[in-house]
């Protein structure tokens, strides 16, 4: 399976223009993409009015529509988050389509203390198949959360989707953490764009990378807005054992941490 991360320059509140260029920058021979979180609006809004007027339902919006349009012509698969409105609430979900359009999506269920004053928390976690691959999500700062991780693990998942948007080289570390805690491959996809909060510019890092269940990097964007992409064998991933533990599911199902 080939599977990779798009590490974009994303123009705040352009939705055309952000689409345009996923659909420049991604090749036809990927069989998963991820997709930075708010990949298509950008991330700091002034006011939730503001928001709600970019938010979207899914799968009925723009955003979800016009990827899985760019999902069927390359052939490929893609996860990203975007802002989602229901019932007068707004979400940060991550989409997920494929060539046969939309397959679900996933609402982010650890906000930081900024996402909490606007956007409601999601409820679950579920595993999408891809291509007979068993795939789960994690949506920036849930990432810093090992539980959710596990969960999706324990759920089948052979690979983690991380949408996220960080400055932080500890989220990069976390993130290694979270392969090889769980023996699985992880996809890091980070934005390099500049936006601006509290007459603060905040530039997003970049170094978007795939992770073996190992934690070694496969491949790394650097700081350049491009498409990263590596073959793995997610087969790999099945056999959960440790040097010192050959079997990890089972000696995490014996006992109740809560």
């Amino acid at each position: 399976m080939i599977i990779g991360s798009l590490q974009m320059n994303v123009e705040k509140n352009d939705k055309i223009k952000n689409l345009k260029t996923i659909e420049k920058l991604i090749n036809h021979s990927v069989d998963l993409i991820v997709l930075p979180e708010l990949f298509a609006t950008g991330y700091f809004f002034d006011s939730t009015n503001e928001l709600k007027e970019i938010a979207e339902e899914i799968p009925n919006g723009y955003t979800t529509n016009r990827l899985s349009e760019i999902a069927k012509s390359s052939n490929c698969h893609f996860v990203g988050a975007i802002v989602e409105k229901e019932n007068g609430h707004l979400y940060i979900t991550a989409i997920v389509v494929g060539p046969s359009g939309y397959i679900g999506k996933q609402r982010k269920r650890h906000l930081t203390d900024h996402e909490s004053k606007i956007f409601s928390c999601g409820t679950s976690s579920d595993v999408f198949d891809i291509n007979g691959c068993k795939v789960g999500v994690v949506i920036c700062f849930e990432g810093w959360f090992p539980e959710s991780s596990r969960e999706l693990m324990l759920k089948g998942a052979q690979i983690i989707c991380h949408s996220a948007l960080t400055c932080q080289e500890r989220t990069l570390d976390i993130m290694r953490i979270r392969a090889i805690e769980n023996k699985v491959y992880l996809i890091l996809a980070n934005s390099i764009s500049t936006e601006y909060h509290n007459n603060e510019s905040i530039t997003f890092r970049g170094d978007s990378r795939v992770i073996d269940y190992d934690g070694n990097i496969l491949v790394n964007a650097g700081q350049g807005e491009k498409l990263i992409t590596v073959e793995v064998n997610e087969e790999n991933t099945i056999r959960k054992d440790l040097d010192d533990c050959k079997d990890l599911i089972s000696e995490v199902k014996k006992h109740t941490y809560f």
